[in-house]
This record gives structure tokens, C-alpha cells and sequence, in this order.
């Protein structure tokens, strides 16, 4: 009865995508390459570059050319929604202020600092004497005064869907990484299993939760092994296990899997509040020690690496140096002639060059080489893209609908309602990259254009 009643307040499309089976496909996932070395620290490049940019909101600069710099300390703020401070990654001196090759493939100012090598840190970076007393309120003040953002790809404030008004029920970790090539959630985990749980349990406690779910991919049997013994010391905390599918990640998905219920705009319509497993990590950091958000562990990896593998790293750090680290480039690869992904293969940006730095959103580097035929033939009518959707849309009809500018067809065919997981154009005969052509319907929608 409770169901059927949760049921009548959901619109017609939720309420047939709960009851229909979740679309998605087994994919090669190409991880036990970067798997099969152990987690690297590369702490002391010789200069950073801290973007001046975050998400799509440029950054104010905080501070100037010569200025001495701390570990911590304040050097951007983003104002307006998700306003917060931005912080140095390494300690030394201001050097320049430069154009660098940003993820999101545009070349963006930054702050360019100089390593000292010395590690100084900023006197805010102090251990916490006692975690117990602090409000749900404080727990989101440090979520703002760190800086810290989803690291899963979209680099979202966290803070800001702690101030939710609706009642929480639950705070689920997203560790699925169901991207191919992927492996820095997992590696991390491996590495700071206890650190992952910390995070959770302060994530509860912002969000007035008493119930707290990690999930992860049913194949990556060595988290569960590291993480189920820890259980006992956290209460309200437990496992849950999702099958090896794409987009098996996807929040909504997530969501659904942990709770059965599904939502229209934001998660916390469901009572829940999901978050990435490595923004839990930091976020223990951050509460306990009081360091900022100013690292993460980034994938190396592809068939053009010598040496696929993960490390840790300030952000800033030059991608070009961590390749070097990784043995360079695959004999005979031209690195001119290599194609560079920032990010996954599914949902991440195709980019010229290697010559981009490590920022919150990029987790991984991809490097393959270039196939000899690259021609796309025209669209066979077969409907692969349409059968694997998992939001049930049909891609084809709205690149079609895209191409002839019919913004009131695009409406009609639910193009807002994409994921950008990329499956169509993964599955597609011809290679066509549909779902750079339901963004770009997307954008269109957006300008009523």
C-alpha cells in the first residue's frame, strides 16, 4: 500500500521508468590495466596550474604575481550560486598568471605556482581534538569553507545539496565507476578503506540521516572485502552490490537500486543525497584535519601508455608529466597523431593534446591510438541506440529534429531528459556520435533557439 501510494505522485514518465526494467548494457571495461599497479603519490611537481574556472563559473583571483603561497591557502573565490573559496595545492610563489588547456577543452586562465618543495601549510590546516560535537550546520560550513566539489565529473558544490529543506533518509556513496578504463575510485578505496567510511558517517550527520549505503560494481569484490570488517564500528552504514551493466552509475539509477523510489529533479525529492566515493574521502579530511579540497587520484591509462596506472596528485599537476611517469607514450605511437580523452570514453571530452592539468572534475586521461578509418557512414535505421537508452528516448529522431532546428520536436521527443551517458553512440554501426547531437539539441532546447 505505501508503494501504491508513492506511486500516485509521480508523473507518467517516472512512474513507467520505475516499473519498466532499467535499460543498460555489459560493456569492455578496460580496467585491470591501470589495476594491476599499485596507487602512485606524484606530491612535488615543479610548477601548478590552478584553473581559474569551476564548472562553468569563472573564478575571482585572490592573489598576484610574487606572492609567497601556502599549502591551503585561499587563492580564488567562485561567487554568485555555490560560492566558496578555492585553495593553493602546493606551497611557494605566484609566477605567472596563464592561459592552460582546461578539461572541459577550452584553454582557460590560471594561477601558475611555483613549488618550493617545502610543503609549508596554511596555519587553518590544524587536527581536529574532538569530531563529536560539531552541528549538522558546522559540518556544512566546512563543506564550504573547503572548497569542496563532486568529484565524480561534475564538480557540483557539495555543500549546497546539504541545505536541502526536504528530510534525508539516506546518503549513498556512488563508487559504481561503471566508465571503462576507470580505476581511481577503486584504487583509492583499496588504499584508504576506513577514510571512505569516516566520510559517510559525516555526510550523516549533515544531512540528519541515519542510514548510510556504499554501492559498488558486484565484479569489485576486493571493496567489499576491505570495507565489510569496518562495518561494525559505524552504525547505519552498509554495502550494496550493483550489477555490472552501463550506466550502472547513473544517480538515478543508484538511487532506484537503494531505495526503489525515483525522482524528477534532484535526489533529495527521494529523501537521499548521493555523493562520490572520493568526495567522501576528502570530505573526512576535511573535518578531521581541516585540509582543503586540493588533490585527487587520477587514471592514467589506454592503449597508448606504456604503463597504465593511478596517482595522487595536487591539483594543478601538468597530465604531461604524469604520462613521462608512466613510461610515456607506446613505441611507434606519434603523440600527435594519439587521440586524448578527459575523462571516460562514455561521457568524457575528446582533447587535442596532452598539455592540460589535473583539476576537480578530471579523473582520468585516456591515450589510444588513432584508427586508420575514420569515416562514418549514414545512420541504418536499426534502432540499437534507442534499444539501449536507459531514459527511453529515441536518439536518431532527435538528431534528425537537431539537424532541421525543430526545437518543438526536440521538445516533444524528451532530448532534456539525456544523461550524456554516451551508449547510443558507443552501440552505433556507423560510428556516429549521436549523443554529441542530443547535447547540442539539448543546448538548443535551452536557447529556444
Amino acid at each position: 500500500m505505501v508503494f501504491l501510494k508513492y506511486l500516485e505522485h509521480l508523473n507518467k514518465e517516472d512512474y513507467f521508468m520505475i516499473l519498466r526494467k532499467a535499460k543498460g548494457i555489459q560493456i569492455d571495461c578496460y580496467k585491470q590495466m591501470s589495476k594491476e599497479s599499485p596507487l602512485h603519490e606524484h606530491l612535488n611537481p615543479q610548477f601548478v596550474y590552478i584553473p581559474l574556472i569551476q564548472q562553468t563559473t569563472a573564478l575571482k583571483r585572490t592573489v598576484e604575481v610574487g606572492d609567497d603561497i601556502l599549502i591551503g591557502q585561499v587563492v580564488a573565490l567562485r561567487e554568485g550560486f555555490g560560492a566558496m573559496p578555492i585553495h593553493a595545492s602546493v606551497s611557494g610563489k605566484v609566477s605567472a598568471i596563464k592561459k592552460v588547456w582546461h578539461c572541459s577543452g577550452k584553454m582557460v586562465d590560471a594561477i601558475e605556482i611555483k613549488n618550493d618543495l617545502l610543503q609549508r601549510m596554511d596555519d587553518s590546516i590544524q587536527p581536529e581534538a574532538d569530531t563529536t560535537h560539531f552541528t549538522r550546520e558546522e559540518l556544512i560550513e566546512k563543506m564550504k569553507q573547503a572548497g569542496l566539489s563532486g568529484l565524480g565529473g561534475a564538480g557540483f558544490p557539495t555543500y549546497v545539496k546539504y541545505q536541502t529543506k526536504l528530510p534525508i533518509d539516506v546518503v549513498i556513496i556512488n563508487a559504481v565507476e561503471c566508465e571503462p578504463y576507470l580505476t581511481c575510485d577503486y584504487m583509492l578505496i583499496n588504499a584508504y578503506p576506513e577514510k571512505l567510511l569516516k566520510g559517510l558517517h559525516y555526510f550523516m550527520r549533515a544531512a540528519n540521516a541515519n542510514r548510510g549505503v556504499v554501492t559498488f560494481k558486484s565484479y569489485n569484490t576486493h571493496v567489499k572485502e576491505v570495507l565489510q570488517p569496518l562495518l561494525v564500528n559505524y552504525p547505519g552504514i552498509e554495502l550494496k552490490e550493483i550489477k555490472d551493466i552501463y550506466p550502472a552509475g547513473w544517480e538515478k539509477y543508484v538511487v532506484q537500486q537503494v531505495t526503489g523510489k525515483t525522482y524528477e529533479g534532484l535526489p533529495a525529492e527521494a529523501g537521499v543525497i548521493v555523493d562520490n566515493s572520493a568526495t567522501a574521502m576528502v570530505y573526512a579530511d576535511v573535518v578531521e584535519k581541516n585540509i582543503p579540497l586540493i588533490s585527487r587520484v587520477i587514471t592514467i591509462t589506454g592503449e597508448g601508455v606504456k604503463n597504465p596506472r593511478n596517482y595522487y596528485v595536487p591539483f594543478g599537476t601538468p597530465v604531461k608529466e604524469l604520462i613521462q611517469l608512466s613510461g610515456g607514450y607506446t613505441e611507434g605511437l606519434d603523440p600527435a597523431k594519439a587521440w586524448y580523452i578527459a575523462g571516460g570514453p562514455m561521457t568524457g571530452r575528446a582533447i587535442l593534446i596532452d598539455d592540460l592539468i589535473v583539476s576537480d572534475t578530471l579523473g582520468a586521461v585516456i591515450v589510444k591510438p588513432m584508427p586508420e578509418d575514420k569515416t562514418h557512414p549514414e545512420c541504418l535505421g536499426c534502432g540499437k541506440c534507442a534499444d539501449v537508452c536507459p531514459v527511453f528516448l529515441t536518439p536518431t529522431e532527435i538528431k534528425r529534429a537537431y539537424e532541421t532546428k525543430d526545437v518543438e520536436l526536440i521538445k516533444k521527443l524528451n532530448a532534456q531528459k539525456c544523461m550524456a551517458c554516451g551508449l547510443c553512440s558507443y552501440v552505433c554501426p556507423s560510428h556516429i556520435e549521436i549523443t554529441d547531437f542530443v547535447g547540442k539539441a539539448k543546448d538548443l532546447l535551452r536557447k529556444g533557439a
